[in-house]
């Protein structure tokens, strides 16, 4: 009876959903906070929702227009993968393991099948990787099973390029009740591929763009700026929900966070964006490639902005840790971690040192190797807890170094034992860490940290 209820209610959200009126939606949060939700985290979430709703935030209007120009499969399995598997079910499941198991799990993961790629672009954190390596379909099949069997049903995709691995649409159909963000170059989505992705109805890509067509052609290659809005208008054609993914570096700041930047990816249909900041890593590092404190702060304050006046989603990974509760690495409740295309589990995608392999284990055991233990016991990583600073690599290089070498964790490729040994690596994150500190210390504790709290404070 109770399930009927539930499968009922679902209907009717969908329903109410597909008309993307104020009124409907509301309704729709009602419905889903009612008959669905007992969380109280995600009750409150949902009460923020609607209080944004009656306030006319931009947000709103963001959510309106997805819907708007969204096919009927992609309103469908948003509703019930993203909010109601991963945000509702999935919490219920991870709530009653949790108890089980004796420790928290995470929200969600990324997963790098394969490394192969069709552009080779500087600095890319993938680069290192042997192109030979993949992981064989059977093996991200069973991850992605036994992700469910821990209520994980939203799942980021990356590479290499993801479009190149063989059955990645086979593995979206297969597991057809989960949510997939796919970080992708753009390239290989030509409108046979968009009405695919539109008609499987569960993958939102997120599309790599360093700014304007210099900029990006200038990291990524030329003539693949023009491929990329051609990507992003087969997309909004086909109506597949997708987004931006861009890296802030010292080169193109100034132009991924002016208003030319974010207008441009409003009107190609863009319904949200995610910001990394460009980590030494990869392919010959250059550390004069990062961001200044100061362009990375005004990027903190550009994204709030655009967040409370543009109709687009924006995350900033090393800005908003005061929203996520710090650093999310490490399989930490509410955060997440990486599995590469050799099966190596890591930290994060940047943070590419592992102690256990995913071959031959079970997910929910490398979730709890001592090495992702130590890295949440260390969380927050500064005494203060400022999560504006809330990064092991390039915050507090001190406690990646540590844990790297009390743990024996072994690095991914060569290359990566640059960001804990070289010595010019590592002078550089020592003085970007001291002065992002000195930046942003007093701003988190004379007022940010009244309303912020990192995750292990909050009830």
């Amino acid at each position: 009876m109770i399930q009927a209820i539930k499968r009922a209610t679902l209907r009717k959200i969908i329903n109410l959903a597909a008309t993307a009126s104020d009124e409907n939606l509301i309704r729709a949060v009602k419905l889903g906070k009612r008959f669905l939700i007992r969380d109280p985290d995600t009750k409150r979430q949902a009460d923020a929702i609607i209080e944004a709703f009656k306030s006319k935030h931009p947000a709103i209007q963001l959510v309106k227009e997805a819907f708007r120009r969204a096919s009927p499969n992609v309103k469908k399995k948003m509703v019930e993968n993203f909010f109601v598997n991963a945000g509702i079910i999935g919490v219920k499941q991870k709530r009653k393991l949790e108890k089980k198991l004796g420790f928290r799990l995470p929200f969600f993961f990324v997963i790098s099948p394969s490394a192969k790629c069709n552009l080779k672009c500087v600095g890319c954190y993938a680069s290192e990787y042997s192109m030979d390596e993949t992981l064989p379909y059977e093996e991200v099949d069973r991850i992605l099973t036994e992700a469910k069997q821990l209520g994980i049903y939203f799942i980021t995709i990356s590479g290499g390029e993801p479009f190149v691995y063989p059955g990645i649409l086979d593995l979206f159909k297969k597991h057809n009740d989960m949510e997939f963000q796919v970080y992708t170059n753009g390239t290989l989505i030509n409108k046979e591929l968009a009405r695919k992705l539109a008609e499987l109805g569960n993958v939102a890509p997120a599309i790599s763009v360093e700014g304007l067509e210099k900029e990006t052609d200038l990291r990524r290659g030329k003539g693949v700026f023009k491929k990329v809005m051609e990507a992003m208008d087969n997309l909004k054609e086909a109506g597949v929900i997708f987004g931006f993914s861009a890296t802030p570096t010292k080169k193109n700041s100034e132009v991924i966070m002016s208003d030319e930047f974010f207008d441009l990816m409003i009107a190609k249909g863009a319904s949200f964006g995610w910001f990394f900041q460009y980590i030494p890593i990869g392919r010959k590092p250059d550390v004069s490639l990062m961001s200044t404190p100061e362009q990375r702060n005004k990027l903190r304050l550009k994204v709030n902005e655009v967040r409370n006046t543009k109709p687009i989603f924006l995350g900033d990974f090393w800005n908003d840790g005061q929203f996520v509760g710090g650093c999310m690495a490490g399989a930490r409740p509410g955060g997440y971690f990486h599995i590469n295309c050799q099966g190596n589990v890591e930290p994060c995608v940047f943070f590419q040192f592992s102690v256990d392999n995913i071959k031959g284990k079970k997910l929910v055991d490398v979730i709890q190797s001592p090495f992702f233990k130590a890295i949440q016991e260390a969380q927050p990583y500064c005494d203060n807890k400022n999560l504006l600073t809330p990064c092991a690599i390039i915050d507090n290089p001190e406690v990646s170094r540590f844990l790297v070498e009390k743990y024996g964790a072994k690095p991914s490729y060569n290359g990566s034992y640059d960001i804990v040994r070289d010595k010019n690596v590592k002078k550089h994150l020592d003085d970007y860490s001291k002065k992002m500190k000195k930046m942003t210390d007093s701003l988190w504790e004379n007022d940010i940290s009244k309303h912020h709290k990192h995750w292990k404070d909050k009830k």
